[in-house]
């Protein structure tokens, strides 16, 4: 609504709520007629000051004598929130919330994701901005920041736009509203607008994950033999993977480190051998209560690489549609560390010698991850062993022992281990076969994949079409798995990460770019996966 100094205007609504201002307080509101309004003097409280901040935050319009709100009840918590916008009293419209556009049945469309992060980037250059924070302007089709509305099941979903001097293909005003259903005009617009590699982008940014938290004994087979291949979601099976000159250049390397302490996550150092060393005082440890070390593979376009050649490999194994869902990669490694044991700290510790409270600081060393070329005994001992260590060294030459670990007041931990496997609904394999047709390419063929200049991928077929790993077995009782109806997280990440460059130019941009966003999108994947783990016992 809008109030312009004494401006007529009509609320339709028989009843509203009292609206309260700092110096004016409205009864009763009819049509447009506005019954006991009376001054009244109040304290200031702290709800006037949160008042001014949304207006200063969200209002396009300064002048002193004009109002303009737009209320969005968030029907899950029963909260008002207020947006302040530049619409004319004489319009009658509404912002809409992008999540109600961009998601269908809890899944992100596939085109209207590219769509906006292209608007995104006409507004907004560099940016990176969740979608619960963005609204659509009906009357334009244009973004504006409100506030926050929470995603079911998704946190907070990122929205990532290009840069500033990113190169497109033509200028044309936002679709409206009316159209967002038809994919046809969407993608049509896509093709007037962006490269064919900023699509493809998008659409591969429209995946869910499924998280399989795995016992120390399946690890390191799946780690070695799944990375850089197509496989089977329940199974494991493998039905593609990336040439051998690929596959020998692949690696692991730590990514980030989610935990509640601010001062540990900065004292984080990646050392040469690989290990993540963090410098902590104890005190500061204590607070520690669960640490998540976060590991990607330098194979970074995988994703690209299947989507671009999905319809080949389904095609040549004879795969139906009902089934694509079915099918992943291999996508971030979480190492999960939870505090076991909070021994106390020196002052509560009678048997402390006088002096240690004062004790500098100490190092928590987590382990390297093996790589892919390293043999099957390096893995079992790895995924066998604690995967952590405290030491009094800065360079981890040698361990403390349980005893000084216990007069610092240092924690134990317990480790688990789980992997995402990124998947595409088949909306996603519907979208990327519009770009095999729009540049007149077969579906069975590698053109697509070519164009965009990435590696071919090598069908396992006939007689060893599901090809098994060695020293692997299939997913048991023991090993838990669980669903995630979203797509990337730090990678936003995915990222796996998702970081935006230009037009995609190189294979290597590409790779940087998709880190960020994937990163932070993987995140609330997993968030989202406890929820409903939660919700399911």
């Amino acid at each position: 609504m809008s109030f312009d100094r004494c401006s007529d205007f009509t609320l339709a609504a028989e009843q509203v709520s009292n609206v309260h201002g700092s110096q004016t307080n409205i009864r009763h509101l009819h049509g447009n007629l506005v019954l006991s309004p009376q001054q009244t003097r109040r304290e200031r409280t702290r709800w006037d000051d949160t008042f001014k901040q949304d207006f200063n935050k969200f209002t396009h319009i300064r002048s002193p004598y004009v109002a303009q709100l737009f209320g969005y009840n968030n029907n899950q918590s029963g909260s008002l929130a207020l947006i302040f916008y530049d619409v004319p009293s004489n319009l009658n419209t509404a912002l809409i919330p992008l999540l109600h556009v961009i998601f269908k049945n809890n899944i992100l469309s596939p085109l209207l994701y590219p769509y906006f992060e292209h608007q995104l980037t006409l507004w907004k250059p560099d940016e990176k901005t969740a979608i619960g924070d963005l609204w659509i302007d009906p009357r334009s089709g244009e973004l504006r920041l409100g506030p926050h509305v929470q995603i079911p099941l998704y946190g907070s979903w990122m929205l990532l736009s290009y840069p500033s001097n990113s190169t497109f293909i033509g200028q044309l005003p936002p679709l409206s509203i009316q159209t967002y259903s038809d994919m046809g005009t969407t993608f049509n617009y896509l093709t007037r607008t962006v490269p064919t590699s900023n699509i493809i982008q998008g659409i591969v940014r429209c995946y869910r994950s499924f998280w399989h938290k795995l016992t120390d004994e399946d690890a390191g087979s799946i780690f070695k033999t799944l990375l850089g291949t197509v496989f089977h979601q329940p199974s494991q099976k493998i039905i593609a993977r990336v040439p051998v000159e690929v596959r020998d250049r692949i690696y692991y390397y730590f990514g980030r480190v989610d935990t509640s302490s601010d001062a540990t996550r900065k004292s984080l150092d990646v050392m040469e051998d690989g290990s993540v060393r963090f410098t902590v005082m104890p005190m500061d440890i204590q607070c520690v209560e669960e640490m998540t070390v976060q590991y990607f593979s330098s194979l970074a376009d995988m994703k690209i690489v299947w989507i671009t050649q999905a319809h080949r490999v389904f095609t040549q194994l004879g795969i139906d549609k009902d089934e694509w869902n079915k099918y992943s990669i291999l996508g971030r490694l979480d190492l999960i560390f939870k505090c076991k044991r909070q021994h106390p700290m020196p002052h509560e510790n009678t048997s402390i010698a006088s002096g240690s409270s004062g004790a500098g600081p100490v190092y928590l060393f987590i382990q390297p991850i093996p790589q892919p070329s390293d043999n099957n005994k390096v893995w079992r001992s790895w995924a066998e062993s604690t995967r952590y260590f405290w030491s009094s060294d800065s360079f981890g030459r040698k361990e403390m022992s349980e005893d000084m670990q216990l007069s610092l007041g240092l924690p134990s931990f317990t480790s688990k281990i789980q992997a995402a496997y990124p998947y595409w609904d088949q909306s996603a394999y519907e979208a990327i076969e519009m770009v095999h047709h729009y540049h007149h390419f077969d579906l069975s063929t590698t053109d697509l994949a070519s164009m965009v200049g990435h590696p071919i991928l090598e069908v396992v077929g006939d007689d060893d079409q599901f090809e098994t790993w060695k020293d692997s077995t299939e997913v048991t009782s023991t090993s838990d798995s669980r669903e995630s109806v979203d797509g990337p997280t730090f990678g936003t990440c995915w990222d796996e990460e998702d970081n935006n460059n230009q037009s995609w130019s190189s294979e290597e941009e590409d790779s940087s770019m998709l880190e960020d966003i994937e990163e932070e999108n993987e995140v609330e994947m997993e968030l989202m996966h406890i929820k409903e783990s939660d919700t399911e016992r």
